[in-house]
């Protein structure tokens, strides 16, 4: 049984819009998809290298031969805060792993734990580079004796100058590398997300 072309011409007319909107929802959600894995990637490395830090930590009163209590507690402290965030991180990085995003409903749930895991991990920067400065000013006092006299009172001056430059620094480098890997990222999942609600 042939079609003519009129037939054809009018089933078409016919198709409902929607298939055309799933085949768009689709393309979406494989662009999300893809965000997704960089995100991923950039997180596992993340991760290695706040791992492969942690030994790091507990060798530092040695190598600077600054083996006293209060360092101990620096370190300690510092094991603490690495271990809370982290931990979270973590568990948000494995759920994402459970999850299809095939629904807007999934992509809102990552983006949101995503925004929230930035924050975090922002937190987590900024009171570790304070941890830092404890640590190195725990060093430059237990090595170096200051006394009364002029030149130590100089000394002090640009010892705390030099961690005030360095903690500026740290957190630029931080909001640069949070912008760049971190919340391009989530602008580009919010856009979609924008994109599949119109």
């Amino acid at each position: 049984m042939a079609m003519n072309f009129d037939e054809i011409k009018k089933q078409w007319e016919d198709q409902s819009p929607h298939d055309i909107e799933i085949e768009i929802d689709l393309d979406k959600h494989n662009e999300v998809n893809s965000i997704i894995d960089n995100v991923r990637k950039v997180m596992k490395k993340d991760f290695f290298f706040q791992l492969t830090s942690f030994p790091l930590i507990l060798l530092y009163p040695y190598i600077f031969e600054v083996n006293t209590p209060i360092m101990w507690f620096v370190v300690l402290c510092y094991i603490v805060i690495m271990i809370v965030p982290m931990r979270s991180l973590v568990r948000f990085y494995n759920q994402s792993y459970k999850m299809e995003f095939s629904s807007t409903k999934s992509l809102n749930w990552f983006y949101y734990n995503y925004k929230f895991s930035i924050e975090l991990f922002k937190i987590y920067s900024y009171i570790t580079y304070v941890l830092v400065t404890m640590f190195l000013g725990i060093v430059v006092l237990e090595k170096f004796s200051f006394d009364s006299t002029q030149k130590s009172v100089i000394v002090v001056l640009i010892l705390i100058i030099a961690l005030l430059v360095f903690v500026l620094l740290c957190v630029w480098i931080t909001k640069w590398w949070i912008n760049r890997f971190y919340v391009k990222p989530l602008n580009e999942i919010k856009q979609v997300l924008e994109e599949l609600e119109n």
